[in-house]
């Protein structure tokens, strides 16, 4: 199983610290955000295998972020690992679309068995594709469909696009894009803020047959509805 990427959403640097220290030794790939801030920024330039979830992080806690990731929790894994471990905790744990819960403290080698467990049921994502009322894209192919027919995308169109429809409803800044287009492509170091102004100016073009909207966070950056 190792190689997978694992996202560890925890305040607690020392717990925090450990993890990836010991998941990392285990082959697994982690990423840590202290917040879900920084955990949104982190899923904006691409979703992990997995993510381990605490509840009570500073700011928005773990309970409302994960009810604000159904789009996302069909196709990836949450483990919930928390100091809160009542039946109701639990329940609504599960409920809000936790594939499994953990309480503190724990032995790491539970958590990595639970880690081991999950990933072995995890549904493959059905034909790799996104779907968002009637675009479509296909991931394998970096190809976007509205109602089966192609979009004339070019290759950065294309990434930008996918970086919106993998977290539709959230704000994605300017500054995460470009990061995303940077890590795929050295040369787009080289764009900025107005590139991406142009770029998203493009794609609403080519997507007005769609019934999805890129609409502008003035002064932030852009949120794909």
């Amino acid at each position: 199983m190792a190689g997978e990427t694992i996202l560890i959403i925890e305040d607690d640097p020392q717990i925090a610290q450990a993890m990836v220290y010991r998941l990392r030794a285990e082959g697994y790939t982690p990423l840590h955000a202290a917040n879900t801030a920084q955990a949104n920024t982190q899923l904006a330039l691409g979703a992990p295998d997995l993510v381990v979830l605490d509840i009570g992080l500073p700011g928005e806690d773990g309970f409302s972020w994960l009810s604000g990731q159904s789009h996302l929790t069909k196709t990836l894994p949450i483990l919930m690992l928390t100091a809160r471990g009542t039946t109701e905790d639990k329940v609504k744990g599960l409920g809000l679309g936790a594939d499994d819960y953990l309480t503190k403290p724990f032995e790491f080698a539970e958590l990595l068995a639970r880690i081991q467990a999950v990933l072995r049921r995890r549904p493959p994502r059905e034909d790799n594709t996104l779907k968002l009322g009637n675009l479509m894209l296909r991931l394998n192919e970096k190809r976007a469909c509205i109602d089966g027919d192609d979009v004339d995308l070019s290759p950065r169109e294309y990434d930008v696009l996918t970086i919106l429809a993998e977290q539709p409803h959230h704000v994605i800044s300017k500054a995460q894009i470009l990061q995303h287009l940077a890590d795929r492509d050295l040369r787009a170091a080289d764009l900025n803020d107005s590139a991406i102004e142009v770029i998203v100016h493009r794609m609403r073009k080519k997507l007005e047959r769609s019934n999805v909207q890129i609409e502008t966070a003035r002064g932030f950056g852009y949120v794909l509805k």
